[in-house]
């Protein structure tokens, strides 16, 4: 009943704004893992759609295709032969080692529902603050593994797998938008945002986070 009444709520709202704008987005910069995990490449591109309820406020839905991704901290392995005994170097008498590299990428459907304020700055033009909660679906990326000593024959240079098929990842993510940006006259917004994932990605409690420089345009402006 609750939820009824919220969805209730929400569509009376959006019937009752003042005004209606469909835009585009697009936005690149970097994303990582909460914790010691190194940056990667990020990008998204989307649409939406934003109910104006007054010159301050508005509701705005999305829906973007998103790459995050990630890197391990490389890991420096010992070397063993095939048949499990050390593998040495014969002049110095010490083992051989590897350094073990481990990067992703995960392609998500994300549905952000924005909450926007905007500051009056000059005609036609406002500072906006945005932020609100994120739905995400993983439909694809791909992991890729370099110098890993545990695997065997050609694996052991380097091999892929798809980043939602390995043991322990988790296709649903959520968490909190936010971000900033300066909307100009012509309906172009200029602006930066970030995800803060709130649920674990994969087993060990991995959460995303990115940060993206983003341009919007909005049509009918």
């Amino acid at each position: 009943m609750r939820s009824k009444i919220i969805l209730l709520s929400i569509i009376l709202a959006t019937a009752s704004a003042k005004a209606q704008y469909f835009q585009f987005e697009v936005g690149g910069g970097l994303a990582k893992h909460y914790g010691p995990s190194k940056v990667v490449g990020s990008y998204k591109i989307g649409v939406g759609y934003e109910y104006e309820f007054n010159q301050k406020w508005t509701f705005n839905p999305q829906i973007s295709f998103y790459g995050k991704g990630w890197k391990k901290p490389d890991e420096t392995m010992l070397v063993f032969n095939e048949d499990g005994t050390p593998m040495m170097n014969v002049e110095t008498g010490e083992q051989y080692t590897t350094v073990k590299s481990v990067s992703s990428t995960a392609y998500y459907l994300e549905i952000p529902l924005l909450v926007n304020y905007y500051i009056r700055t000059a005609p036609s033009q406002y500072i906006v603050l945005s932020a609100g909660p994120y739905a995400a679906i993983g439909v694809g990326g791909k992991q890729k593994t370099k110098g890993d000593s545990d695997a065997t024959g050609a694996r052991r240079l380097y091999y892929t797998e798809k980043t939602f098929d390995i043991e322990g990842a988790h296709r649903f993510d959520a968490g909190l938008q936010v971000g900033a940006g300066f909307q100009f006259a012509n309906g172009l917004t200029l602006g930066a945002e970030a995800d803060f994932g709130l649920l674990n990605v994969k087993s060990g409690g991995s959460k995303n986070v990115s940060a993206l420089v983003s341009l919007t345009y909005k049509l009918g402006k």
